[in-house]
Parts: C-alpha cells; structure tokens; sequence
C-alpha cells in the first residue's frame, strides 16, 4: 500500500492540485516532532557554550528546534562561531564561511564544542 502512495505521482493518473497539495501536507507532518523537553542545567550549559564562543572565538554545533504547526517541528542542526548575542531579542547570530543566521536561545535543544 504505502508503495502505490509513494508512486502516485510518477504513475500517470491525472491527480488535481488539491490532492497534490494535501498529500505533500500529509508526508510533512508525519516528519515533524514533538518539541524537545530540556532540562534546565543542560540548558544553562548550552546557554555557557553559546557565550564562551563569542569570547574565544571558537566554532560549536548547534541543534535547534523550528515550530511549524504548534508543538511540533522540525530540528535544524548548523556548525559555527557566535558573532553576536542580543539579549532584549534573546537569540544569537551563528556565522559559517558561507552563511550567517539568528537562532532563538529557547528553541535550544544542543550545543557541542
């Protein structure tokens, strides 16, 4: 069963956008997790690491959670160097050779060395 939905758009039937739509939906949602529960010395560890790379410049990987349709969500995972922390907005800017992003420091879920 689960091989004739895989390939329903490789067949030839005609299939109308909204089914298109609502089956692409579907497979996304059966990607998406549950927020991540994070204990709140784990937290404060990976709050110190994000910090301490600012002030030895050296590159961590961070793993986050993106909510997409309320609690749940997918979790990106991004390699690099703190370059700036704003506090009023509570995230963090990770720069790489090739990109730049802020991440919120609540949506946290792992910061190694």
């Amino acid at each position: 069963m689960a091989k004739k939905i895989d390939n329903l758009f490789g067949s030839s039937r005609f299939v109308l956008p909204e089914q298109r739509a609502a089956l692409i939906e579907h497979n996304e949602v059966r990607t998406l997790v549950e927020r991540p529960a994070i204990d709140d010395d784990d937290f404060g560890e990976m709050c110190f690491r994000v910090y301490d790379s600012t002030q030895y410049v050296y590159a961590i990987t961070v793993k986050w959670f993106v909510p997409r349709k309320g609690e749940l969500g997918k979790l990106e995972e991004a390699w690099g160097v703190v370059r700036e922390i704003d506090a009023v907005s509570k995230r963090f800017k990770l720069v790489c050779d090739w990109d730049s992003q802020w991440i919120n420091v609540e949506d946290l879920v792992a910061v190694t060395k």
